[in-house]
């Protein structure tokens, strides 16, 4: 599950595949946005003639069928296991309409009781910035005839420390992943969907990120569970 993340530098070229430094790490210098919510606008990766790039999309994917653009609400994520046969999904899936979604860290919220639930921030431990989520994008046709680009966050069973605070988590592809995911055949890109444990840091932080509009690098610094 993944409802709330974060893009913010500085960003670490370190090893990076080629042509991911020029084309989407320093494009992405200057950006920063601590609290993204569905149906807002976002870089994301998608494979260019010219090598990856970054295009902007907004998130909730609209498969171009949809006749309601309220569908984007329920289409923020999209199972891993079932890519191929729901019918939001199964068309981009099937053209290899696959993008990478470079985040920070994400959000997860915890029941604590009563009506708290505390908000806690997954970042990788070993400070790569930024990670990429798998993700399905697709173009959508409003109805005065304007195209709209649209994506979805892929998810998997969780793993390893995010066990702490969810059941599902994003599908975050290690960097010998990203290639194939973005221009490799269905066959090649369903490799990479197995659920697989990412080292990560997981930490409570402020309640003001349940609401998006609220911005600032306050919502990703530490607080003591339960507080704010």
């Amino acid at each position: 599950m993944c409802a709330r993340y974060a893009l913010f530098g500085p960003f670490n070229a370190g090893n990076l595949v080629p042509g991911f430094v020029d084309h989407v790490v320093n494009p992405l210098a200057g950006f920063a946005h601590y609290n993204i919510a569905p149906s807002l606008v976002n870089p994301v990766v998608v494979a260019g003639a010219g090598g990856p790039g970054l295009e902007s999309m907004r998130w909730g994917l609209l498969p171009h069928w949809a006749r309601d653009p309220k569908l984007a609400y329920s289409t923020i994520n999209a199972r891993a296991e079932s890519l191929a046969e729901k019918p939001a999904f199964r068309d981009a899936w099937r053209h290899g309409q696959r993008c990478l979604v470079p985040v920070t860290g994400w959000y997860e919220w915890v029941d604590e009781g009563g009506k708290r639930k505390q908000p806690y921030f997954l970042r990788s431990k070993a400070g790569d910035n930024p990670m990429m989520f798998a993700g399905l994008w697709s173009r959508w046709t409003d109805a005065e005839g304007r195209g709209v680009a649209t994506y979805t966050v892929v998810t998997t069973e969780a793993r390893g420390e995010v066990r702490r605070v969810h059941d599902r988590q994003p599908q975050v592809l290690p960097e010998e992943g990203w290639v194939a995911w973005l221009q490799g055949s269905v066959h090649e890109a369903q490799a990479w969907l197995a659920p697989s444990e990412v080292p990560l840091t997981v930490y409570p932080v402020s309640a003001a990120v349940g609401n998006p509009r609220h911005q600032g690098a306050s919502l990703v610094e530490p607080v003591a569970r339960g507080a704010g």
